[in-house]
């Protein structure tokens, strides 16, 4: 995976150049495996490396942390910063316990709702303002 990743980089670096690129990896990788890939390639062409956002999903967390709570911190552990999204369809007695849970692994949450996009707007500031950092 992680060399087809570094192909597609190249390939999209020479053919258009974008100004900016999102990746949303398998829920399989974990954020620090994703770090460690992003930087490959940096040898044969220069980008800059953005923030790394996780959303958790709101309703389906119960669900996902009592499947996998390893891989759930994988993805939390390393992000720059995590956004508890569709926070308006769950209560916030929900909310407040999925920080609780994930609070060791990340302080800094984002609440994303469906029906607000201030939230959707602060994390584009975050992204913008730290591309600018580096």
């Amino acid at each position: 995976m992680a060399a087809s990743l570094v192909q597609l980089k190249k390939k999209l670096k020479k053919a258009i150049d974008p100004d900016f690129l999102f990746l949303e990896p398998s829920e399989m990788v974990v954020t620090g495996e994703l770090r460690d890939v992003v930087k490959m390639g940096l040898r044969d062409i220069r980008y800059d490396i953005g923030p790394f956002v996780t959303l958790v999903d709101g309703p389906s967390f119960a669900f996902h942390w009592e499947e996998r709570p390893k891989l759930l911190l994988g993805h939390i552990q390393n992000a720059d910063r995590v956004a508890i999204s569709r926070v308006d369809i769950i209560d916030k007695k929900q909310v407040e316990h999925i920080r609780e849970i994930l609070h060791g692994a990340c302080n800094n949450f984002l609440l994303l709702s469906l029906q607000n996009s201030s939230s959707i707007d602060e994390l584009v500031q975050h992204i913008l303002l730290m591309a600018q950092e580096d």
